[in-house]
C-alpha cells in the first residue's frame, strides 16, 4: 500500500511538472521594446508676439518644458494643435513612495485604465519661482518604461500590433507657449529661457515572452511535491501506526502461543 501511495504521488509530480514545463515553451505573450530616447527640440521665438513655438512628429510620452528667469506671478500656457494631452501638477513626482500615474489599471473590472491627469489641448501652471518646470504626456497607449507585453497568435501578429501602437501614436502637432497675467493678457517674455525635451519611441524588438522553464518546473516540482508531502502525511501515519499497532500484535500473540 505505501509503495502504491508513494508511487501514484511521484507519477503526478512528474506529469504536472511537465505539464508547467510544456506551458512555458508554448506562450501566447510578447514583449515589445521601444527606443525610450530623450531627445532635445528646437524652440522659436517670436519676439513681436511674445511666444514660442515647436513642432512635434513622432511617437512621444513624456514632455518636459522648462523656463528660466520667467516673471513671476504669472500664468504659463502650453497648447498644442493637432491633439489632446495630459497633465496633472503631481506628475513627474512622487506620491509617497511610487511616482505619480497618469493612467492606472480599473481595478473594478480590469479592463479599460483609470485617468488621473487632465486632458486637453491646452494646459496651464502657475508661475511662482524664476525657474519652473511643465510636464506632460503624450500618448497613453504607449508605456513609460518602453517595454510592454501583449497577447497575439503568431509572430506576424505580434509585430502588426507592436508597430501599430506606435504608429497610431505619432501625430503631427505645433505647440505654443505663452506667458499670461491675471487678466489674461501676454506678458513681457524679454529674456526668458525656453527648453523642451521629449521621449520618444520606435520599436526595435518584438519577441516572445519566455521564462526559464528548467527554473520554473524545479519550482513546480518543489511546489507539487510539497502539496503531496502534506496530503500524505495523514494517511502515512495512519498507515505506520496500523502497521506498528499490527506488529505489536503479532508480537505479543507469538510470546503467548510460546508460553
Amino acid at each position: 500500500m505505501l509503495r502504491t501511495i508513494i508511487g501514484l504521488g511521484l507519477t503526478l509530480v512528474l506529469i504536472l511538472s511537465y505539464a508547467v514545463y510544456s506551458a512555458t515553451l508554448d506562450s501566447s505573450f510578447y514583449l515589445a521594446k521601444s527606443s525610450n530616447l530623450e531627445a532635445s527640440l528646437e524652440v522659436t521665438e517670436d519676439s513681436v508676439n511674445g511666444t514660442y513655438s515647436f513642432e512635434t512628429n513622432s511617437a512621444i510620452t513624456w514632455m518636459n518644458i522648462t523656463i528660466d528667469n520667467s516673471p513671476v506671478g504669472t500664468i504659463l500656457e502650453v497648447s498644442s494643435l493637432g491633439g489632446v494631452w495630459w497633465h496633472h501638477p503631481e506628475l513627474g513626482e512622487n506620491v509617497g513612495d511610487t511616482p505619480f500615474q497618469c493612467f492606472a489599471p480599473d481595478t473594478s473590472d480590469y479592463e479599460g485604465l483609470v485617468e488621473y491627469c487632465t486632458e486637453s489641448s491646452t494646459h496651464r501652471i502657475d508661475v511662482d519661482n524664476q525657474s519652473e518646470q511643465f510636464r506632460g504626456i503624450l500618448s497613453k497607449d504607449l508605456p513609460l518604461s518602453g517595454s510592454w507585453a501583449f497577447i497575439a497568435d503568431n509572430s506576424t501578429e505580434a509585430d502588426e500590433i507592436a508597430n501599430t501602437t506606435v504608429i497610431d501614436s505619432i501625430l503631427p502637432r505645433t505647440w505654443t507657449i505663452k506667458m499670461l497675467d491675471e487678466d489674461n493678457q501676454q506678458v513681457n517674455t524679454s529674456g526668458m529661457g525656453v527648453s523642451v525635451s521629449i521621449v520618444e519611441h520606435e520599436i526595435y524588438e518584438v519577441s516572445p515572452y519566455r521564462i526559464d522553464p528548467v527554473t520554473e518546473m524545479i519550482w513546480g516540482m518543489t511546489a507539487l511535491i510539497g502539496c503531496f508531502g502534506i496530503v500524505l502525511i495523514l494517511p502515512l501515519s495512519l498507515y505506520l501506526v496500523a502497521a506498528a499497532k499490527s506488529k505489536k500484535a503479532a508480537e505479543i500473540n507469538t510470546i503467548n502461543e510460546s508460553e
